[in-house]
């Protein structure tokens, strides 16, 4: 990460819809009843998924580096990762390239079952006069990108397909470029070059990757930059994915004595807000003319509360870290009810380790991140509830639920709710010092039977998470309980279900075959059966690389020959899984 410009800007039983929002006012507001309310919508599978692979943390493998305390992260559903891969590094001799660098952090993450996205970034001496500069070459600059692919692919096949072109290129310090139309101009070329590259030589190897971009962070540059990048016939082709940063606040919030009320207005501001800012994105992308703009996975590869490399209110505070990024996961989640289509694809936390951004480090008075001793900072818990398959286990995928009442709100209680194979949770969030008793949850059309129920509090009384059984209580279309919500609070309601029927049978039919290129197929995978219980998982991957999720009918165009499986998996809501395939043959 670099520093960045920013532009001015506990537990008992859960009833039916949300009354009044809380007027917030930190500790000054009063405490009145609070229902919420969830539909799950029989877990028919047509709500939003969310995708299996979700949450990860930067530098994982690589500034940390210890087997067991990675293990406690992977454990807890921080699979994913981010780090940056320099060719200034390799290719600083015009000797030979040196690899060894790189493949010490990919042994590390092949064995701790760390699944990474690499950053193509730097620029070698025979090409640029400083690791900033554009390459004087752009050609062999990306040949030298590609060479990177074949490396991995050779000796750690199948450990990484998504890659980024560059970090952060808008930055004033990036690219060394004069202006800021010069440093577009640089990175759409060094994208084209590299990125058509890597591809081919992808192809060649038969192990499809993913590149993207254009990892901006300054969001007033995105109306700018996205569109080029998508719409630029050189560019378009190679965009995978879309990825960005995201972060609400900077330096001159903390030089303002930032608290949690003035951070926690930011995040949920209309104008300044999480969900504010991933909405513009996701709007530049489904606009874009690359392949599948409607279905173009969008990646937050880096996010925390503030840029600066400064201590902050909360970041790593006991109480007030779990509670941002608790809110954090919840509105980037809830963005499907404000009129995204998608929740992002990828989340990566900034970062795992080193002061004063880690997730791991050692619990002292400062929470500076000392790295001499690796213990759960009070951020690790908030993701472990969500991710954890012993908690939430949103790690694994699954849907958003139909509607949540409240959803994410500018004062009051905030909520989100979502069904995986396991289970329909509803997570709810106190963000004031109040303490509410008899706080309602709804859970409307369950899509369950034999239902139990397991309430889980965090919050910096505990320090962790407990939990405990809930009673749950029937209600016309479904189930209520009642939890006890703390001031400064994290409670999530889990209800799972009971026995799995009959596996669901997966159906696929593709017209044409085969053809000449490029060749459009027309694929239909809605004569899938659900078998005992609904569908809620479908994947159509293309076998090139792309792949997309829950629509069961489209049409894919094949560019180049070759030989393509497509495969189709569904499941359904009991875990079962059903898959089948054609072939297509591009001549």
């Amino acid at each position: 990460m670099f520093v960045k410009l920013m532009f001015p800007r506990g537990i008992n039983r859960i009833c039916l819809s949300f009354a009044l929002a809380l007027a917030f006012a930190l500790g000054e507001a009063v405490a009145r009843p609070q229902t919420v309310s969830a539909d799950f919508g029989d877990r028919h599978g047509w709500t939003p998924v969310v995708p299996s692979g979700m949450f990860g943390v930067g530098g994982v493998g690589s500034t940390l580096s210890d087997p067991g305390t990675i293990g406690r992260l992977t454990a807890a559903g921080l699979s994913g990762t981010r780090f940056e891969i320099s060719l200034w590094e390799i290719y600083k001799t015009k000797k030979k390239p040196y690899f060894r660098s790189l493949d010490r952090i990919l042994e590390k993450m092949q064995d701790t079952g760390v699944h990474p996205i690499g950053v193509i970034f730097g620029t070698p001496p025979s090409l640029g006069e400083k690791k900033c500069s554009p390459p004087r070459d752009v050609w062999r600059w990306g040949q030298l990108a590609a060479s990177v692919v074949a490396h991995v692919n050779e000796n750690f096949p199948g450990l990484m397909t998504d890659y980024e072109i560059w970090n952060e290129p808008e930055l004033a310090e990036s690219l060394c470029a004069r202006d800021d139309a010069a440093r577009l101009d640089s990175y759409v070329s060094m994208f084209a070059a590299a990125s058509s590259a890597m591809h081919t030589q992808a192809e060649l190897d038969g192990q499809p990757i993913r590149t993207g971009g254009p990892v901006i962070s300054r969001m007033a540059f995105a109306p700018v930059w996205i569109p080029t990048l998508l719409d630029n016939p050189g560019t378009a082709p190679y965009v995978d994915f879309v990825s960005f940063h995201l972060y609400v606040t900077g330096q001159p919030d903390i030089d303002k004595k930032m608290n949690w009320a003035h951070l926690y207005s930011i995040t949920q501001s209309g104008t300044q807000g999480l969900i504010h800012y991933y909405n513009v994105i996701e709007a530049l992308v489904r606009a874009g003319h690359q392949p599948h703009p409607a279905s173009t996975p969008i990646y937050i590869t880096e996010y925390n509360d503030n840029w600066a490399y400064s201590a902050d209110c909360c970041r790593n505070h006991p109480t007030f870290a779990p509670l941002w990024n608790s809110l954090a996961v919840s509105d980037l989640l809830n963005v499907v009810y404000s009129g995204a289509s998608t929740v992002p694809n990828r989340l990566m936390y900034f970062n795992a380790a080193g002061p004063p951004f880690c997730i791991m480090g050692e619990w002292n008075s400062k929470m500076d991140c000392n790295p001499s001793v690796a213990e759960p900072y009070p951020q690790f818990y908030a993701y472990a509830l969500f991710a954890s398959p012993d908690y939430l286990d949103l790690q694994a995928g699954g849907h958003m639920a139909a509607s949540v009442t409240p959803a994410s709100t500018t004062g009051g209680l905030t909520a989100t709710a979502f069904y995986t194979n396991k289970a329909d949770s509803v997570v709810v969030i106190n963000p004031s010092s109040r303490d509410y008793g008899a706080v309602k949850i709804n859970l409307i059309n369950p899509g369950l039977t034999s239902e139990t129920g397991e309430a889980y509090l965090l919050n910096s009384s505990h320090g962790w998470i407990t939990s405990e059984p809930v009673t749950l209580n029937w209600i016309s279309g479904g189930y209520s309980a009642t939890v006890n919500l703390p001031g400064y609070s994290i409670v999530a309601l889990s209800i799972k279900g009971g026995p799995a029927g009959s596996a669901p049978s997966a159906a696929l039919t593709v017209t044409p075959k085969s053809g000449r290129h490029p060749l459009t197929v027309d694929i239909d995978s809605s004569q899938s059966q659900r078998g005992g219980s609904y569908i809620i998982g479908r994947t159509i991957d293309f076998g090139d690389g792309r792949w997309l999720n829950w629509t069961p009918t489209t049409s894919y165009t094949y560019k180049k020959a070759g030989t393509y499986t497509i495969r189709l998996s569904v499941r359904n809501q009991s875990g079962q899984l059903s898959t089948t395939s054609e072939v297509v043959t591009v001549h």
